[in-house]
């Protein structure tokens, strides 16, 4: 009944009855940290050039957080500590079970956090443990938003990325000017659970197009087409996409590296097909997908990154698919006006040619992923 009762008030937006007015809705709260890779550290860093206070981080890998720890000095050992000195507390964190070790326990966040603060988590992760995890924060008194990202690792860095929220909407209105401060699209999604279903699926989408990509350059290399012509075609058709535009590059430039390791991308197959289960929707053709990018990370290892199907494709068919220029190949993005009501902005990308841009994106420019 307790669980039942709690979960209609996060769902309806009253929140937990009895919990005090929340604390952080000043211009300057103390914000913690935890998770100083290329996520953690980014928003880290965005925060920090926007005058927000970051008091405290921690991470389990020391050489996590290099760039972080020269504006924000006061690392931690756990997440309680973070939680201790911060009003909010930020998480970035690989896989669900770091999720719940790092909330949970008596090192976690939530043996820390004060009655009233409040609990932001970036990670893609399970949709049952968020909705759990969000109603043990407040029947502890404490707040919770799901926050995860959307868009790439060098638009994070620029503080361009999408994030989709879920939770309380009142929480939501009073939060969304700091997370404007790391992402130019802040989008609400609804109660609590629905902007995790929403990450995974993009992710879904975004793997799905990688390798049906792939498929598509062999076709035209092939054929002997240009490929620079060809994925201009591509870019100004109906075929065009955004993994098209941000990861076909990477293709042509065979780093196949967008910053995100492919086992993590798997990750994201398992969470979506869980999903799948639980809300009755067959994923027959994601399923196809999903056994090519486990293919390639069987075959390159976990840790390389997440464009690697169109590598595996390529040496099975022994093809190469590069072609010149792309080779310092960076990208940003620009919002576009639409102009029908109550549609936001478009992400348009922008095409650049950067050297160090384009090393900084990858993940053996940071020695925390390597």
């Amino acid at each position: 009944m307790l669980r039942r009762g709690l979960l209609t008030a996060l769902r309806s937006g009253q929140g937990w009855p009895g919990v005090r007015t929340l604390i952080t809705t000043s211009n300057d709260p103390a914000i913690g940290i935890v998770g100083a890779g290329g996520v953690g550290e980014a928003i880290g860093l965005n925060l920090h050039k926007a005058g927000k206070r970051v008091v405290a981080w921690t991470d389990h890998n020391a050489e996590a957080g290099a760039e972080l720890i020269k504006v924000a000095p006061n690392r931690v050992n756990t997440p309680r500590e973070v939680a201790e000195h911060s009003d909010i507390v930020i998480t970035a964190l690989t896989i669900p079970p770091v999720v719940r070790e790092c909330v949970l326990g008596d090192d976690g966040v939530f043996a820390g956090l004060r009655e009233g603060g409040l609990w932001i988590d970036h990670s893609t992760t399970d949709y049952n443990q968020t909705i759990e995890l969000a109603e043990i924060a407040a029947s502890q008194g404490k707040h919770a938003l799901e926050a995860p990202i959307t868009g790439g690792l060098t638009l994070l860095q620029e503080g361009k990325m999408t994030v989709l929220v879920g939770g309380d909407k009142k929480l939501f209105d009073e939060h969304e000017e700091l997370l404007g401060h790391n992402f130019s699209t802040v989008l609400y999604m609804g109660e609590m659970g629905c902007a995790t279903v929403t990450k995974v699926i993009t992710n879904m989408f975004a793997g799905a197009h990688v390798v049906l990509a792939s498929e598509a350059l062999l076709m035209a290399k092939k054929a002997g087409i240009d490929m620079g012509n060809y994925f201009d075609a591509v870019r100004n058709s109906a075929g065009n996409s955004y993994v098209w535009e941000t990861e076909v590059p990477l293709i042509l430039n065979q780093t196949f590296d967008p910053g995100f390791h492919i086992r993590l991308h798997n990750k994201d197959w398992n969470l979506g097909y869980e999903m799948g289960r639980k809300f009755g929707v067959p994923l027959v053709a994601f399923g196809v997908f999903e056994q090519t990018y486990y293919k390639a990370m069987y075959k390159y290892g976990g840790t390389v990154g997440s464009t690697h199907p169109a590598k595996l494709l390529q040496d099975e068919m022994d093809v190469t698919l590069d072609a010149p220029g792309f080779e310092n190949w960076t990208y940003t993005c620009q919002l576009v006006e639409n102009e029908m009501e109550g549609r936001t902005p478009t992400m348009a990308v922008v095409h650049q040619d950067d050297p160090s841009k384009a090393a900084n994106s990858k993940l053996n420019a940071r020695a925390v992923d390597k």
